[in-house]
């Protein structure tokens, strides 16, 4: 028999049970479109954490701080941590694939930003002037340089600063090439106060990236470390007590993970955007095993009904079963029809579930957006578009047709052994 005789044969043989066909295939329609909307929402969700990613930083940074100094926060302890000095850094500069090893230095002491009339605060961080082409940084105006009293500000740190008379900024300066003030305190042994003004002129200004740098205003290394002592009263020597922090920049995303792992190993804390990314692409796979999995119930359901529906079949046509063996067909022939005709309702049912499936996640995601700009404006803050919340990978629909199309194929295996192994002449006489 060929595949033109066995196609023919099927469209007959279905077309002869159209009512009872269009029942079973609609159990098959139920559990694809089940499996297409659940792992639709858990790639949605997927989606959505990846976003939020861009905050974290690039996928070549990994970011170092002494165990230590992180013991304030719960973090935990080895009895191994080592000083993030010179000579540590100079330790990972040697490993492979590490482009640049950045020391960098938060400004410790009470500090205030004054412009003008206007005042603000933000974060500063002292970084090397000699290493500042490895930080990639993108300029909105100005330059990236940071010489003596120059700074280079975040793309959103002009909007920390405020009137303090009351009166309403209503848009942000300009800060590149402008002169800032900052005016930083300390109180002595004898308690009394102690203020120190320190003149700055903003070298250039970053573009928007959408992380920590854009609040951000980055001073020279040495700068911080002399404000920092003086801040303390004692000289801050970094040879001795090392950096609070580092930044490591490898060539590639995949040589991050070996890199990650050296630190660590040296008794350091490391984190990179890059293994943030792996786990949350291990946690949403398994989400969306689980998903799908609830929605193949559903098609393990069908395939009972497919099974059923083929059983039912050998019942009123053993007399042609018969006829077929007679006139000369092979037990595989009879096998392959039966097959192919629980395959067909599959790949009906499949077909069909996929085109539910993008149909209900389109009225799931034009439902879920009405509903958060509904919220969001009663918060006083509409944002100008909403990302998708369900999230099909291109994968996904061909996959749910030849996993339908699969379930048939299987749950026609008895019925259609069950057809092969009658006899032809008790088929025939069969009532």
């Amino acid at each position: 028999m060929n595949a033109r005789d066995l196609l023919r044969l099927v469209v007959n043989n279905l077309g002869r049970m159209k009512g009872r066909v269009a029942m079973t295939a609609i159990g098959v329609v139920i559990g694809t479109a089940a499996v297409m909307v659940l792992i639709s929402l858990a790639g949605g969700m997927r989606e959505s954490a990846l976003r939020d990613l861009s905050s974290i930083g690039s996928l070549t940074d990994i970011n170092v701080y002494p165990r230590q100094a992180l013991a304030i926060f719960g973090a935990p302890t080895t009895g191994r941590e080592g000083v993030l000095d010179d000579r540590t850094l100079a330790e990972f500069r040697k490993l492979p694939g590490v482009v640049a090893v950045i020391p960098k230095e938060p400004l410790n002491a009470p500090a205030m930003l004054r412009y003008g009339r206007l005042i603000g605060g933000t974060q500063i961080v002292g970084i090397d002037p000699a290493q500042i082409d490895y930080l990639d940084f993108s300029m909105a105006s100005g330059a990236a340089r940071l010489g003596s009293g120059q700074v280079i500000a975040g793309a959103q740190v002009a909007e920390n600063f405020f009137d303090p008379q009351g009166r309403r900024v209503f848009q942000a300066p300009d800060l590149s090439g402008q002169a800032l003030q900052l005016v930083l305190t300390r109180v002595t042994e004898d308690g009394q106060q102690v203020e120190r003004t320190v003149r700055l002129r903003v070298a250039g200004v970053l573009e928007k990236k959408g992380d920590s740098d854009d609040y951000t205003l980055f001073m020279s290394l040495q700068e911080v470390l002399e404000l920092n002592g003086w801040s303390t009263g004692r000289r801050v020597n970094p040879a001795r007590d090392g950096y609070s922090q580092a930044l490591v920049k490898v060539a590639r995303s995949d040589q991050v993970t070996a890199v990650e792992r050296e630190i660590l190993q040296k008794g350091f804390y490391a984190y990179s955007a890059h293994s943030v990314l792996q786990q949350i692409n291990s946690f949403f796979l398994v989400i969306q095993g689980v998903l799908g999995g609830i929605g193949a119930i559903a098609l393990l359901v069908a395939a009972f009904g497919i099974a059923n529906t083929m059983l039912m079949s050998i019942y009123e046509r053993t007399k042609e079963i018969g006829l077929m063996k007679a006139i000369g067909a092979t037990n595989r022939d009879v096998m392959s029809v039966f097959l192919a005709e629980s395959g067909s309702i599959g790949l009906l049912g499949g077909v069909g579930g996929v085109l539910l499936g993008i149909l209900l996640n389109g009225v799931i995601n034009i439902v879920a957006r009405t509903y958060l700009m509904a919220q969001a404006a009663r918060s006083g803050t509409v944002p100008d578009t909403l990302p998708s919340l369900v999230h099909t990978p291109f994968w996904l629909p061909l996959f749910a047709i030849l996993f339908a199309t699969g379930v048939g194929v299987l749950s026609g295996l008895y019925p259609a052994t069950r057809a092969a192994s009658l006899n032809p002449i008790a088929a025939l006489r069969y009532e």
